[in-house]
């Protein structure tokens, strides 16, 4: 299954798509170049839950992956990952002019 999150989409219908909006909407805000947002996970059967992330960045895609005890927890330390993926694409995307 995949959430994807945009921008100007509505609000999701579950917990789980709700919190993932709510957690990445603020690489919306902080960061004009963040285009779009996917979120892959692994169904409930299994007992480490997955969470893939796809970022797509003005000409660039970033792809991370991070697994937890709940989809929650994954979701969040996926974030943690694609926040220094975000940064490393800022810091040698958008230098400031010395």
């Amino acid at each position: 299954m995949d959430i994807k999150v945009e921008k100007e989409a509505t609000e999701g219908t579950n917990y789980f798509e709700r919190y993932a909006r709510e957690q990445l909407k603020k690489y919306f805000d902080n960061y004009n170049f963040v285009e779009s947002i996917k979120v892959f996970f692994r169904g409930t059967k299994h007992d480490t839950k997955k969470i893939k992330l796809q970022a797509r960045l003005k000409g660039k895609d970033i792809f991370v992956e991070a697994v937890g005890p709940s989809h929650d927890v994954a979701l969040d330390n996926a974030t943690i990952k694609l926040k220094a993926q975000v940064e490393k694409y800022k810091s040698k995307r958008y230098r400031s002019a010395s």
